[in-house]
């Protein structure tokens, strides 16, 4: 099925067509800026934690090599042998030397820290805190066994808890506690961390914080420490490498994760953003612009539809009553107003109907009455043509005394004229017509004495119906211009056939004839106005059936196929719906 597309259709379906390439080309833009923006954010973070890391690896590794060069100071080393003679006053000096220089240390580092000497020998302790307790010996063992930086927490003053280096203790794993001169203990606490991660924080959208693998977490001071906990379980389900960044949803929101690890405290570095703050410029410029398209389709679909209702609508209503006009119904009209430049239309349209529909049935009218009148001439021309030989016919055989032929020429005349003068019935039967043609043969039987007919119809044609008089003019023409002409007898045979819908009948003499040259300009001559170098009754039977069966119907005239004459075949279609006003 083919569907026609209309003026308002394509309009739309270009509107349409140019929507889709705008919306894919900015769902394009819009997803590459995303992933410019998220690529330069990962870039940013990076380098952030990076820097992070290698400051605070470089303070840490600071610290632990003053914690080591402790360890191998001689005033340190010498203050164990004083204490271990006890010799009081030169102890009380260095005690002091050895004091000022632990605070010198300490204050030289940026970071707030501690410095704590234990000797283990003398069960004496030196801090810059001032600390005179000894140790838990067996715990100290066990800490200064771990190589690196640990975490220690102070319960009761969370502030104070510290990340601590130990130095100077047992040589290898089988050593003990006492064959150590000096344990140095460095320990900075962990507001430290707090105030670089602060410093991180300002100006940033993130939210860095510390971990270990133990699930220690150092925030920073405005921490979201419940998504902070969520953000450390995402984090330690991958797998870590020493760098990094993936992306995860915590409470509907997703987050840009960036993390760094820290070899010298054995921490991670962890940054969480959430992409929307960052997008949420290009988001709000995206809503803005599929806001903006919603707009432009709600206003093209009002476009749309006022377009539709006032040219669409017009024109639909006036293609229909266009069709119906072109299909002959001329009194058509268009009873519906637009309330726009259509209505001019309406008008002009209603009034141009109207003057052709007055001008048709007015041409039309006169055309049927011109054509009635023509065949009512054509068909009281045929009446007389030879009335007056029958009569002179009558008149010598009555003289002769013959009157048998008198009788029968009066019967067969009477029959005739009575068929012929029945012009009420435009039609008859191809029986009645047979019988007509039958008599007029008779009559010039008569009248001649040398003219012989047959007539080969089948019976089941006999009840065919057709206009009147078509073969008796065609048999007059043969009688008056062929046998009548020739030297001896002559002959007509009138035969019939039907082939599906159409009906043929043939009217073929043995008279004169004609040329070549005279019958192929009879032919044409059939079609054109009549005039005195044509036969009349086969012009006249020729121009009625094209009246009543249309342009499918005529006469065929050539020479004869069996005899030496003419035969002329009537040929029309059964079942054309005729003009009954111009067949009369």
């Amino acid at each position: 099925m083919i569907i026609k597309k209309n003026i308002f259709s394509k309009i739309n379906a270009v509107i349409f067509i140019f929507l889709i390439p705008i919306l894919l080309l900015y769902g394009l833009s819009n997803q590459v800026s995303v992933q410019v923006v998220e690529g330069l954010l990962q870039k940013e973070k990076s380098n952030q934690l990076e820097f992070f890391r290698k400051q605070l690896d470089s303070i840490a590794l600071s610290l632990a090599m003053n914690a080591i060069t402790l360890t191998r100071d001689t005033t340190v080393l010498g203050m164990e042998r004083i204490m271990l003679a006890g010799e009081q006053q030169p102890f009380n000096q260095i005690e002091s030397t050895v004091q000022e220089k632990l605070t010198l240390q300490s204050s030289a580092n940026s970071w707030y820290n501690d410095i704590t000497l234990y000797f283990p020998s003398v069960h004496k302790t030196l801090s810059t805190t001032l600390r005179q307790v000894p140790y838990d010996e067996q715990k100290l063992d066990e800490n200064v066994r771990n190589s690196g930086w640990s975490y220690r927490s102070d319960p009761f003053r969370p502030d104070m808890s510290s990340f601590i280096y130990y130095a100077g203790g047992p040589i290898n794993e089988n050593g003990t506690l006492d064959q150590s001169v000096v344990i140095v203990e460095v320990a900075f606490y962990e507001q430290n961390m707090t105030s670089l991660l602060d410093q991180l924080k300002a100006g940033s959208k993130g939210d860095p914080f510390m971990v270990d693998r133990q699930n220690h977490i150092s925030y920073n001071r405005t921490s979201d420490k419940q998504t902070t906990n969520t953000v450390v379980d995402h984090l330690f389900k991958n797998l870590l490498e020493d760098k990094g960044d993936f992306v995860t949803e915590v409470g509907k929101k997703t987050y840009l994760v960036n993390y760094v690890y820290s070899q010298a405290l054995g921490y991670y570095i962890v940054d969480y953003t959430p992409l929307e703050q960052i997008l949420s410029p290009i988001t709000k410029i995206r809503n803005f612009f599929y806001g903006f398209i919603m707009l432009l389709l709600a206003v093209g679909i009002l476009a749309s539809f006022l377009l539709y209702k006032h040219v669409q609508a017009p024109l639909h209503a006036l293609t229909g009553v266009l069709k119906k006009f072109q299909n002959g119904d001329f009194s058509v009209r268009l009873n519906q107003w637009f309330y726009n430049e259509f209505d001019f239309v309406v008008v002009r349209f209603n009034d141009m109907a109207g003057q052709i529909q007055h001008l048709i049935e007015n041409v039309y009218e006169e055309k049927n009455r011109s054509r009635l009148a023509t065949l009512r001439q054509l068909q009281a021309q045929i009446n007389p043509h030879f009335l007056y030989n029958c009569l002179n016919f009558i008149i010598s055989s009555a003289s002769l005394g013959r009157k048998e032929s008198v009788i029968a020429m009066a019967y067969n005349l009477s029959d005739y004229y009575r068929y012929i003068t029945r012009l009420d019935d435009p039609d008859t039967c191809l029986r009645d017509e047979l019988k007509l043609v039958k008599n007029y043969l008779e009559i010039h039987l008569l009248r001649l004495q040398r003219i012989q007919y047959e007539i080969n119809v089948p019976e089941e044609m006999m009840d065919i119906r057709m206009p009147r008089l078509l073969i008796q003019p065609i048999v007059e023409n043969a009688i008056v211009h062929g046998l009548e002409p020739k030297l001896g007898g002559g002959t007509i045979v009138i035969s019939g056939e039907r082939v599906g819908e159409n009906v043929f009948l043939t009217i073929e003499d043995n008279g004169v004839g004609l040329s070549v040259d005279r019958l192929q300009q009879l032919t044409e001559q059939l079609d054109q106005p009549m005039d005195e170098t044509i036969g009349y009754g086969l012009w006249n039977v020729h121009q009625r059936l094209k009246y009543w069966y249309g342009e499918g119907s005529g006469l065929d005239v050539r020479a004869a196929s069996s005899l030496t004459g003419l035969t002329v075949t009537i040929y029309w279609r059964e079942g054309y719906q005729h003009d009954s006003i111009a067949s009369g």
